[in-house]
């Protein structure tokens, strides 16, 4: 890593020494014997990067380098900062004077440190070398090629190991009444989260489970954080800054029910080194949360420790061994010579020998392979095979391969990987933004006419290639790019940066070494600075501050002028002028109104990102000043009304989020005439539009990197004047390229869209929102990539496809479209006005909301409907959706019954929710289909009660269930408090024959009369109720499926009322009950009640205790149906 940054500085002194500002400041002679120290320390840093892997001296005389090189080039800038601002002049003001001394000073003693630091080196023997040249146009080339390698190689060797956990998953857990908990154990680097990836998207797992979830524990297992992850990944929902038990209960009600499958990957213990990792105590309070599910619910565990293994594992660990050679050859193969590059003889013998030093570990597989990839001579294998780096002491196999494939990376992918170390383990990295952290670091820099972020684009793929980043993800419709670093990879470069790079997490930071130059830190967390840490710090580089959401106000800033990354979520103003070297500035939640002054001061800054800044009114006046400027990111900035002038003059800028459009001067559209803008665009205040000639000089049809634009006319600040072109000849010149992958066009009063629109043949998305004069969407139908289509507030819109020709030519209408959601349309009347060709051949999602004429045709591929505002013609339309796996009705006023046989034609129905529908007066008495597995009917007024009833025996209720693993609930709500028995009356006889029940939710005011009835109507065969004298009751259900009880009661604490009563006769093994009523939990003894029965004891041997105001009842739970029980306390009556 030291020759790139040597490298850098040397290219950075030579170019001032033939500036015309080193002889005007009289520092050319410093300049001169600075270059000649930089050249004799160069010549021997191949050597002296390849033996610090073995001599521990030499890794400190090559930190001592790096250190002074970072403050050479911390000088270097200066100059460079210093020679712009003069222009190349130099005036006798008595500042340029002291410049010239002080600059010339600091050179004089950094050369001295340099010179001290190349005798020491004479004392190594270190050899000179051929000095690193700058990457060749044939690696750049090779970079420009590295796409056409698959992305994702087969997995060899694996197909026992997922066969055992599909047996205990599908066959021992499913048969298990508790919770099952299955780890997998192996080496780092030998395929755990690979082989539970496999698992969790077969085919037969997804069939299987009702919820999947996968959280990533690493290093730290926070109870609070892992609930915080189920909930994001199966609700979409961010929920840190939610209270723990809030939190909890979430869980519970998603997980409530429900056959669910839990992925914990990566846990590791606590010991002295690690103590945030996992403690039997944190795992019993998960545990106790996680205790919800239906009979089948499991969790796998991927983990390095047998002890996790003990403390997690409900059976015997599966540990994952090493790949056969045979295997890992074909692995490594895949990697090296893909499937077009031949199989030359030497090289798969040279091959088969590297192979059996990665000790069947597929990572060093993949490396290695990753590392012979742009390898074509039998030299250069035997090369890596015989290299002395495979002998290297007190390293495991993997962590050597690893460290072979970086030891020959290029300087600049070295540095740029190492650089990585500052992300947290595990984390989901942007592309984007680490090539932004890159270019402000100075890892990365232009090629001749290749642009830096070209540049740093390939030094990723290539880094991809080799398999140092993983898990890619692309949103299809922005094209953003994320992606991971296996925690072993991510290790390796720790181990490479060591205190030069710090990653703060759960603690406080009292003091830093000499070498550190990045620190990043998660502000979720509580910590504290001490501004005498840095007291050492010569050279801060990196201030990164991780924020979800701030939970804490951080008031320490950082004043280290050093500084060439800052994201924080303080500031103070004066300060931050003085950061002169900062090329990467973020804030983050600062409820300011405008930005200080002194960000004029920041002449090198590239990247300018304002996030989350709901105060923001307005940027400064003279940004356009910043001419380094080349990426501008505004989001959630809601209060926003106005750019700064004159943004055309930033010649440089790539990436401009956001731009506001008014009649001040330096604010026309004619501004962006020359920006060679990619990514994201918005234009906002098209109404404050000057004239045609503008628009077409914005040229957005030249700008062919945009993959998102959104256009506007809403206006976000007080009074304009009335528009004197009218939007539809606005929006018609402004046509953009047809690269474009997504528009959005909002508060548009043109009567149709522009004709261009035909020729975006590359449009994934179209949202269309407050165009409420819009009467016609011609031609969208005939897009043939558009996937998501959403409408919205459009008042005069009858049909999304107007088109009545009938030429006889078999057609595609919406040829690729996916998801669409219509939104406040009070006149569509349907989605074509004449049904032709094959229509909507790939719909899967329709979400339908305040749409009171739409009628919708037969749509055979619909997968996921929702409908708020239903009427009986689309009802009618609803009940032809076969193919139909999830239903939503919400609002459905003036419905008193639903179609004929509707539920029942749909016969792939899983989920059904019916909601608010305060007239329905019956469902019909029929059956629904077997495949149903979640049912919820609520504020009907006559029907409201929830249920799930999840994949097990499909009988009838009277067939043997015991495998049955199903939920029915009866609904509470606050407007319900009127409910009376009627309510569960009228339920159909139908009930009956849903699949076979084992849990029983009440959630009704009056719960005895209710369930009682509700009972019934399943056809179970024993109900009590136990009465008393101060209040209603609880039933108590008697059949041999029951395995699980909640109580919601909400009714007020009485002395003498009990809320609960479960009984359960014949042989069962295991019983949960969870109680959220008053009283129960005021003495939250229930958790003690039932824990004598989870080691499957036989319930005719306990009695069970339930908690009251006033004293116990005991329950004697017996062979015999007949079900015993007394009462113990002040009152007397009994049920």
């Amino acid at each position: 890593m030291a020759e790139a940054l040597l490298r850098a500085a040397f290219e950075k002194v030579n170019s001032l020494l033939q500036s015309e500002f080193s002889t005007i400041s009289g520092i050319k002679s410093k300049a001169k014997n600075l270059s000649t120290s930089l050249n004799h320390i160069e010549a021997v840093l191949v050597d002296a990067e390849k033996r610090q892997v073995k001599d521990s001296y030499i890794k400190v005389w090559l930190q001592q380098l790096k250190d002074a090189v970072y403050v050479l080039d911390d000088i270097l800038d200066e100059c460079s900062i210093e020679s712009a601002r003069l222009g190349g002049s130099f005036s006798f003001n008595p500042k340029n004077i002291v410049f010239r001394r002080q600059i010339g000073n600091r050179l004089k003693e950094i050369t001295r440190r340099l010179d001290d630091i190349a005798d020491i080196k004479n004392k190594f023997l270190l050899r000179d070398g051929t000095v690193y040249v700058r990457e060749s146009s044939d690696e750049v080339d090779e970079w420009r090629q590295i796409n056409s390698i698959i992305a994702k190689p087969e997995v060899f060797g694996r197909k026992d190991d997922k066969e055992k956990i599909f047996e205990f998953l599908l066959t021992h857990a499913r048969d298990s009444d508790f919770l099952s908990v299955y780890p997998i154990v192996g080496l780092g680097g030998i395929g755990k989260t690979t082989l539970v990836q496999l698992v969790y998207n077969d085919v037969r797992v997804r069939d299987y489970f009702d919820i999947r979830s996968w959280v990533c524990v690493s290093e730290t297992f926070s109870v609070k954080r892992i609930l915080c992850s189920i909930i994001e990944y199966i609700t979409g929902e961010i929920c840190d800054a939610l209270d723990s038990d809030v939190i909890q209960r979430k869980v519970q009600e998603l997980l409530q029910g429900r056959i669910y499958l839990l992925i914990l990957d990566d846990v590791w213990n606590q010991n002295e080194q690690l103590e945030s990792g996992l403690t039997q105590d944190r795992w019993n309070r998960l545990k106790s949360v996680l205790s919800c599910g239906s009979k089948g619910s499991s969790i796998l565990v991927s983990t390095r420790d047998k002890v996790v293994a003990t403390i997690m594992g409900t059976c015997q660990a599966h540990s994952l061994s090493g790949l056969s050679d045979s295997e890992c050859w074909l692995l490594f193969k895949e990697y090296a010579l893909g499937h077009y590059r031949e199989e030359r003889a030497e090289l798969v013998a040279i091959g088969k020998e590297i192979v059996k030093k990665c000790n069947g570990l597929p990572l060093a597989a993949k490396a290695l392979g990753g590392l012979m990839s742009s390898r074509n001579g039998e030299k250069e294998w035997l090369d890596i095979k015989d290299t002395e780096l495979w002998a290297l002491p007190e390293e495991n196999y993997i962590l050597r391969s690893l460290r072979l494939s970086y030891f020959y990376l290029t300087p600049t992918l070295k540095q740029c990987f190492s650089f990585c170390a500052i992300f947290p383990k595990d984390r989901e990295i942007l592309k984007e933004e680490l090539i932004q952290l890159w270019m402000a670091n100075g890892l990365i820099s232009s090629w001749g006419n290749t642009e830096v972020e070209d540049v740093g684009i390939m030094v990723w793929d290539e880094l991809y290639q080799k398999s140092f980043f993983q898990d890619k993800k692309m949103d299809e419709f922005s094209g953003n790019i994320s992606f991971k670093m296996h925690d072993l990879v991510h290790d390796l470069a720790k181990s490479v940066m060591g205190q030069e790079c710090i990653y703060l997490e759960n603690a406080n930071m009292t003091s830093l070494s000499k070498s550190t130059h990045h620190i990043s830190f998660n502000s979720d967390n509580l910590l504290s600075f001490d501004e005498g840490a840095f007291r050492k710090v010569e050279s801060l580089r990196t201030w990164f501050e991780f924020s979800t959401f701030p939970k804490e106000e951080q008031d320490y800033f950082p004043t280290d002028p050093s500084l060439r990354v800052l994201c924080t979520t303080f500031i103070r103003g004066p300060l931050l002028g003085s950061l002169i070297h900062l090329r990467y500035l973020e804030l983050l939640y600062l409820d300011i109104q405008e930005l200080p002054d002194s960000i004029y001061n920041l002449q090198k800054l590239e990247t300018l990102k304002i996030k989350h800044c709901g105060e923001l009114i307005c940027l400064p006046k003279r940004l356009a000043f910043l001419q380094n400027l080349r990426h501008i990111v505004i989001e959630y900035c809601i209060s926003l009304s106005r750019m700064f002038p004159n943004i055309g003059k930033l010649t440089s800028l790539k990436t401009l989020s956001v731009y506001i459009v008014s009649l001040e001067k330096g604010n026309s559209l004619s501004e962006l005439r020359d920006l060679n803008l990619g990514g994201k665009l918005r234009i906002e205040g098209l109404k404050d539009f000057g004239s045609l000639s503008q628009a077409q000089a914005a040229d957005l049809m030249g700008k062919k990197d945009l993959h998102e634009l959104c256009l506007s006319w809403e206006s976000n600040y007080g009074f304009t004047n009335p528009p004197t072109i009218s939007a539809q000849q606005v929006l018609e010149v402004l046509q953009p390229h047809s690269n474009l992958k997504c528009l959005k066009i909002n508060y548009y009063d043109g009567l149709s869209l522009p004709s261009w629109i035909i020729i975006l043949s590359n449009l994934v998305s179209l949202e269309l929102g407050n165009c409420k004069k819009v009467v016609r969407l011609q031609l969208i139908g005939k897009l043939p990539s558009l996937k998501k289509l959403e409408l919205s507030d459009m008042d005069n819109l009858k049909y999304l496809d107007d088109d009545e020709s009938q030429d006889g030519v078999e057609v595609r209408v919406f040829p690729s479209l996916e998801e669409l959601h219509l939104l406040c349309l009070p006149n569509i009347e349907g989605l074509l006005k004449v049904e032709r060709g094959e229509m909507f051949p790939c719909l899967s999602e329709l979400r339908i909301t305040a749409c009171p004429k739409l009628g919708v045709p037969c749509l055979p591929s619909l997968k996921s409907l929702y409908v708020l505002g239903c009427n009986n013609e689309l009802l009618r339309s609803i009940s032809t959706f076969r193919g139909l796996t999830e239903l939503s009705l919400d609002y459905g006023r003036g419905i008193t019954s639903f179609p004929e046989g509707m539920f029942k034609n749909l016969t792939s129905l899983q989920s059904l929710v019916v909601n608010d529908f305060p007239t329905l007066k019956e469902l019909q008495n029929e059956p629904f289909n077997q495949a149903l597995t979640h049912l919820r009917i609520s504020d009907c007024n006559e029907q409201n009660w929830e249920g799930t009833m999840q994949r097990g025996n499909r009988g009838g209720l009277g067939q043997d269930s015991s495998y049955s693993k199903n939920t029915v609930g009866v609904g509470d709500n606050e407007s319900l408090v009127g409910v009376s028995r009627i309510a569960i009356l009228t339920i159909g006889a139908w009930v009956g024959a849903l699949c076979p029940l084992a849990s029983l939710i009440i959630k009704n005011k009056d719960h005895a009369k209710d369930a009682i009835t509700l009972l019934g109507r399943l056809g179970w065969k024993k109900a009590h109720v136990f009465g008393h004298s101060t209040g209603s009751m609880i039933a108590a259900m008697v059949p041999d499926r029951i395995q699980r009880f909640q109580c919601f009661s909400k009714e007020s604490r009485s002395k003498g009322i009990v809320f609960v009563f479960l009984l359960l006769a014949g042989q069962i093994g295991h019983c949960e009950y969870t109680c959220h009523c008053t009283t129960c939990l005021d003495f939250k003894l229930w958790l003690n009640w039932f824990e004598p029965i989870s080691k499957n004891e036989h319930w005719s041997t306990r009695k069970i205790f339930i908690g009251h105001p006033s004293g116990k009842y005991t329950i004697n739970c017996a062979e015999d149906p007949d079900i015993h029980y007394k009462y113990i306390g002040e009152t007397s009556k009994t049920g």
